[in-house]
């Protein structure tokens, strides 16, 4: 059983859903959507101040540009333009933090840009290179047994992240939305995920077996259904275990 203390429980917001104002204040981070998959200059400053007010770390959550299926497929995309697409997103979202004086503390990737750098080396060695270059001081978090990860190693730094919400393959994948069982909408069985992923450091995947997993911050999607009830058992989970929300 693990000695963990604290963890940095972070969520997707921006995404136009209605509770960002009441689900932030339960959350130490939050990644917000740069106009990939959905958001505007618009939402990005309204959701910045959001975050400036309840003080939580501040990340950039780009995706695809594909609005249309909202970030969670693969598109058929060169390297140079998806690299042109992701730098646009995160030029913008750095212009907005300097607008209205705010830290950038992180980068998460959306969607299925985020489950594809896991697997593809040349989409990850490109994002690290792209990120290593032009914000090098910003952290990545990125999924455990990563080709981003590797990637990263002596360039970036990282922060390793696991899902309260989302089913895991063996290889600790996420499972694709595409199946049944893929999205975790019982309070019971996310605060299961949970207190494996933290007080054991394994998860069940979805053929039944245990991985070991290793995680520095927990997600749950910000536009799961229930997710702001979802986030209140967790964080009620997390208090009657002694673990400091950091």
């Amino acid at each position: 059983m693990t000695d963990l203390v604290e963890i940095d429980l972070n969520a997707d917001i921006g995404e136009g859903m209605p509770f960002d104002e009441e689900l932030i204040k339960y959350i130490s981070s939050c990644n917000i959507a740069c106009g990939g998959h959905v958001g505007d200059d618009h939402s990005i400053l309204k959701t910045l101040n959001l975050a400036k007010k309840h003080i939580v770390k501040i990340g950039a959550h780009p995706s695809y540009p594909d609005r249309i299926n909202f970030g969670r497929k693969t598109i058929d995309i060169s390297i140079k333009d998806l690299i042109q697409s992701i730098d646009f997103q995160l030029h913008n979202f750095k212009n907005k933090c300097e607008q209205i004086n705010v830290v950038w503390h992180h980068i998460k990737f959306h969607g299925a840009l985020y489950n594809d750098i896991k697997l593809d080396n040349e989409k990850a060695l490109a994002l690290v290179n792209l990120i290593s270059e032009k914000y090098p001081e910003i952290i990545l978090y990125v999924p455990p047994n990563s080709e981003i990860k590797r990637a990263a190693k002596g360039k970036i730094m990282t922060c390793v992240e696991g899902f309260a919400d989302r089913a895991y393959n063996e290889d600790l994948s996420l499972v694709p939305r595409s199946v049944p069982g893929a999205v975790i909408l019982k309070t019971e069985k996310v605060i299961q995920q949970v207190n494996d992923l933290l007080l054991f450091q394994k998860v069940n995947t979805i053929n039944g077996t245990y991985q070991p997993i290793n995680i520095q911050t927990l997600c749950l999607h910000g536009d799961t259904p229930g997710a702001l009830e979802l986030t209140k058992a967790i964080v009620e989970f997390l208090n009657k275990n002694n673990i400091l929300i950091k």
